[in-house]
This record gives structure tokens, sequence and C-alpha cells, in this order.
């Protein structure tokens, strides 16, 4: 494994990593770095450069110079490249998922996971690219129209993509960007996220050895704030394709002029419990959904709505599932599934939303301690939302009981929100579930299930601040396409 990526780093005792511009790896002229620290023990594993504006310009312009040749090459062509991503991100899956757990906190299990996730999700997009195609239309569909015209309606790439991947799932949430919009023809910037960029450029030296001719793929790195706007407001990126916050998504779409947008943004994803729901499975899902990688996820739970009734049953269930299941502690030893949270930072915004809802009235049932960025799973009762950890969405293992008198208000509630990722219904009727489900506006709603983004084959989608366009595995090959249009007359 040393040898084939021996090219991405100093290999110091603290490695600087470097960028991938314009088909050579390089450090930055910047002279600019930014330390990535474990959030398991504080310690600096890595630095990444802070790309200069003449570097991300080069890189685009690379990207943009070899677009046109790697559209023109043939399907099968791309296909093989990204057959062999998937071999390599499954052969180094060991190795790259205990790097990956060490640089974002994630229990080495599901990190390992990730990568072969992210190898099948490969899979996928191939067998699916295949049946990817236009259709000819002819002139006399339309009423008075004779015959003499034929559109000729074409998929064709958007042109250079930038993507922009999260840090809590830094490489399947790349891969699910870069792997279709290279077999659709495109070509990429990849900036990944400030935690996770060691692993974002482990997964890019995957993709340079594919195969991928030059300027096909570029990584450029720095935070969001040092080089986000240089980036995003390029005026030759055709796409952006992001997943994070809403905030830094909203800032982007502002940014980014007439570019096209494929955002998966915030969650604050609600469940409501019906008085008929099936508690033992209902407790599950509250728990795993909230808690599962301390919290860190855009589909995890976040509020529970019910009946006072319905909720004094659940929330005890829930504390004991709680205390028998969820294990925090070092990601790296076997049973823990809770680590720490991304930063220290991110956790000083997290318990200052737990003790605020206290001091306005809130019932802290469970947790509600942390050490450092390791934040204890907290049951919150008595719950409004008012509370900002009830109308933020809290990146965190937090989750809210809000009592109401009946569901109407709960699903009001959900509609005055400004996210709309998920919601789940929990009840063992399912025509009711069907019949509340379509009163709510969110992508997706789960019936008996925690919110989650699954199987990848299917639309997954937020509406209001959660998102732009749709995504899965046939709507990302189309999202990362064009329609073109050639009018063929026929001769008078």
């Amino acid at each position: 494994m040393q040898n084939f990526f021996k090219e991405i780093s100093d290999h110091k005792d603290i490695p600087t990593y470097k960028m991938f511009i314009e088909g050579k790896w390089q450090f930055s002229s910047s002279d600019r770095t930014n330390d990535i620290v474990s959030p398991i023990d504080g310690k600096i594993v890595g630095r990444v450069d802070v790309a200069t504006s003449d570097e991300i310009n080069r890189a685009v312009k690379s990207a943009k110079k070899a677009q046109e040749n790697w559209g023109n090459t043939s399907l099968n062509t791309r296909i093989t490249s990204m057959m062999l991503v998937a071999d390599y991100l499954r052969e180094y899956s060991g190795e790259l998922g205990k790097i990956l757990a060490v640089e974002i906190g994630k229990p080495a299990n599901e990190a390992i996971k990730e990568y072969v996730r992210s190898a099948e999700m490969i899979d996928a997009f191939i067998g699916e690219v295949r049946s990817l195609r236009g259709e000819e239309i002819p002139s006399d569909q339309f009423p008075g129209v004779e015959l003499g015209k034929t559109a000729i309606v074409k998929r064709v790439p958007r042109g250079v993509i930038l993507a922009i991947a999260p840090f809590n799932y830094p490489i399947n949430l790349a891969v699910s960007k870069l792997a279709p919009a290279l077999l659709t023809g495109n070509t990429v910037v990849f900036k990944p996220p400030t935690y996770g960029s060691i692993s974002g450029t482990y997964l890019t030296k995957i993709f340079v050895e594919s195969g991928l001719p030059e300027g096909v793929i570029q990584l450029i790195t720095g935070a969001g704030s040092q080089i986000g706007t240089k980036t995003t407001g390029h005026p030759d990126i055709a796409m952006v394709a992001f997943t994070g916050s809403s905030e830094a998504g909203e800032t982007i779409c502002n940014n980014s002029g007439m570019a096209d947008c494929l955002f998966e943004c915030g969650g604050n994803n609600p469940l409501i419990v019906l008085s008929d729901a099936n508690l033992d499975l209902t407790t599950e899902h509250i728990s795993k959904g909230a808690f599962s990688y301390s919290g860190q996820r855009c589909t995890g739970v976040k509020k529970i709505y019910g009946l006072r009734a319905t909720l004094d049953k659940v929330i005890p269930r829930v504390v004991e599932y709680t205390k028998a299941n969820m294990k925090l502690g070092d990601p790296m030893n076997k049973g823990i599934n809770m680590g720490p949270v991304i930063t220290e930072k991110a956790a000083h915004t997290i318990m200052r939303r737990i003790n605020d809802a206290v001091k306005q009235g809130a019932e802290l049932v469970y947790g509600g301690n942390a050490d450092g960025p390791y934040i204890e799973p907290t049951i919150l009762r008595n719950v409004t939302e008012k509370m900002e950890v009830a109308h933020m969405e809290t990146f965190g293992p937090v989750i809210s009981f809000i009592e109401v008198d009946n569901i109407d208000d709960a699903i009001e509630m959900i509609n005055d929100s400004k996210y709309g990722l998920q919601a789940s219904i929990f009840t063992e009727d399912e025509g009711t579930g069907l019949s509340l489900a379509d009163r709510i506006n969110t992508g997706t709603v789960q019936i008996n299930s925690n919110p989650q983004r699954g199987p990848d084959h299917f639309p997954f989608m937020g509406v209001k601040s959660s998102g732009i366009g749709v995504q899965g595995i046939r709507y990302s090959l189309e999202a990362m396409t064009r329609l073109k249009s050639v009018v063929l007359n026929s001769p008078h």
C-alpha cells in the first residue's frame, strides 16, 4: 500500500499532503496549511495545503481543457476506469478505513464499510449508465405540424463539475459525485472537506491510478472559508455537487452564478409516533437513528413528536435501549458505536444548545455531559420549537421529544420548518401512514423506519433548505448530464 500511495505526501512524522493539479502531485505555493486534528485524541495526524487563486484557476482550466476529449471517450473506456476504482476501494478498504477512522473519529468498522459501500455504489452506477440514453421525437406528434422534422435528443456531459464532500461521509459522498460525473463524460474538480482531506487525497490517488487521462480529475484543498468563494464562483464550473450544511449550501448557491446545483443539505429530521406504533421497533429506530456516529448524519433523527400518553411509553424505552446499546468511547475499540464529534468547537455548540434548552424549560431525561468532543447520548423532553436545539439542525447526539395535542399540530410544525430532507412515521396502520405522508413536505417520508439514505438506487432529495435536485444511482447520472436537441429537417 505504501508504494501505491507514496506520491501523495512528504512522509514526515506529521505528513503534509499534496494537491493534484494538471496531472501532477504538487504542494501549494501558498505556504499555508491546515492541521488535521484527530477528534479521538486531539493529535495532529497530517496537514493539507491551502490552494491559491492561481492554483484553483489552473485546476479548473485544466479540467475544462480535458473535458471534450474525455466526453468523446467511449463509454466502455470510462466504465473500465471506474471498475478499477471499485477494485482498489475494496483492496485497500482495511488500511484506508483505519486512516479514515482516526481522521474523523468514526467507528473503525463503519469506516471500512464506507469504502466497501462506495465500491458497491460504483458497481451500480456502471450497471445503470449503460441504459442512459436520449430519444427521437417526430414533429407530427404536435397538433397541426406535419412530418419533416425530427428532434434527436441526446444526453451530453455538463462540463466541469465541482464536487464538494462533507466530513461525515467523506468517501461515500465523494464517490457518489465523482463516479457519475466521470461516467457521463464530465471532468471533475474535487474539494474534500477539511476534516476528511487526508482520506480525500488517498481517494483521489485511486481515481488517478484508474487510467484517467491528464486533467480529468483535479484535487484542491483548503477550508471553505479559505477557498470556497474562489472555487464555487469560477466561471468555468458548470455544476456544483455539494453535501453539507444548509447555511453553506445557500452561500455556495448565491456565489455560483448560473452554474447548476446538485445539493444535499441539512436535515433536522422529525419522527412522529402514533399511538398504535410497535414500541419495540420504534424504540430501536429512534435510538440508532439519533445516536449512530454520534448524531453526525444528515439523516439522523433529531426530534420526536407524539401525544403525551404515547411519549410516556416511548421515552423510558428509548432511555433503556440507549443505555444498553449505545456505547461511547474510542472508536478504534471494538464494541464502540459512538465516538467524538468532529471538533471541540462543534462540541461547544451542541452543549450550549442542550444547556440553553434546559434553562428554557426542557427536561434533561438522560445524558447531557461531555468530555471534550465526547458527548453522551442526550435525551430531552418538554422541548418546544422555539428552542435552538429543536429549530436548528444540531449535528450531534441529541434528541428532543416534543408533545403535541394532536398529530395535525405535529405536521404543521414539520412543514413550518426551513428543513425538508426526511421525516418518519411509526404506526401499525399503513393506510394512516400513507395518508399522513402525503401531507408532510419533505423529500422522503419513511414509514416504520428512521430516516436514512438508501438503498442507493432510491431517489434521495431534500426540499426547502435541505437540497436542490435528486440523487440516487439513475438520478445522479441524469443530473450530471444535460439534454441537447439536434433538429433534423428533411429536405422539401
